[in-house]
């Protein structure tokens, strides 16, 4: 069975979709916090290919959350 969606039904998808970005960047954030930069990093990017196009507001939030987990890092190759 598939529905058919209306634009009133849609504006309550906008609200959602910002609250599951946040939760995301929060729980990257927090898998880094224990020691995960690198696997939060890593699905960080995997966010950001994923919202490039349909999203772009949050493709940037990944994206800056991506370049300052990167930081913790340290050097490549070192």
């Amino acid at each position: 069975m598939t529905r058919e969606l209306s634009a009133p039904a849609q504006a309550p998808r906008t609200a959602l979709h910002e609250d599951v970005v946040v939760l995301l960047l929060d729980a990257l954030q927090k898998l880094a916090n224990t020691g995960e930069v690198d696997a939060a990093c890593r699905l960080a990017g995997k966010a950001c290919v994923l919202l490039r196009q349909t999203s772009p507001g949050a493709e940037q939030r990944f994206n800056a959350l991506l370049h300052r987990l990167a930081r913790r890092l340290g050097p490549v190759g070192g």
